[in-house]
């Protein structure tokens, strides 16, 4: 068998799957680092948040990095981020994501609770814009139950990729009733695209090796 040969059906194995590779975000449920029983404050100023790029409040206590027990709980494991600055704004967090094919259309989904029960929940914007959510969109939290940030709900955007890596930005809105917003459970779905499906990709290994045992038989 010639190597040119080999090569070519070693590249239509090789690139499928590569393309199958989608963005993943890291530490998309904030488990990583493991943040104090009252909460860790200050993530991005003086406390690692791994995986994100955090701008601290004025105070430098927000973001804040909270726990199952004193507050929640969070049906996503033991722990989430709180952004805002006790009805104010001025923490945020992003993601710079890798993986992405331009022109594809991907779906962000995360979850959101509220600190108080009124003002219609508690707020977040999301961009796709690093250090900025001048062009994001809000998204409200469903009202608390008997403690902070215990009721949570499912958010998506679905977004068009212009780029191989995007920024993911999210940040805290004022919400002087509702106060901070809880985030957690940050991923992205996938992109809708004509990546081969794996059955497409097994039934192109089986052709190969057809091919290549009529070539051996020679």
């Amino acid at each position: 068998m010639s190597k040119t040969l080999i090569c070519g059906i070693a590249a239509m194995l090789v690139v499928p799957m590569l393309a199958l590779a989608g963005p993943i975000i890291n530490n998309g449920s904030f488990e990583a680092d493991t943040f104090s029983t009252g909460g860790t404050l200050g993530l991005g100023c003086t406390n690692t948040l791994t995986g994100w790029v955090a701008h601290c409040s004025a105070d430098s206590t927000y973001p804040w990095g909270a726990r199952n027990g004193s507050y929640g709980p969070t049906p996503y494991g033991n722990q989430w981020v709180i952004l805002g600055d006790y009805g104010g704004d001025g923490s945020w967090i992003e993601q710079a994501v890798s993986g992405f094919t331009v022109n594809t259309s991907y779906t962000l989904s995360f979850a959101i609770a509220s600190e108080e029960p009124g003002g219609g929940g508690s707020t977040i914007c999301v961009s796709l814009t690093a250090g900025s959510c001048s062009t994001g969109t809000d998204f409200s939290a469903p009202l608390r139950g008997s403690n902070y940030w215990d009721t949570w709900g499912t958010d998506t955007l679905i977004f068009t990729a212009t780029a191989s890596t995007m920024t993911i930005h999210f940040e805290g809105v004022p919400n002087a009733v509702a106060y901070d917003v809880g985030l957690d459970n940050v991923q992205i779905l996938g992109g809708t695209s004509s990546v081969p499906e794996p059955a497409s990709l097994t039934l192109m290994a089986a052709g190969l090796v057809g091919l290549i045992a009529r070539r051996l038989r020679k």
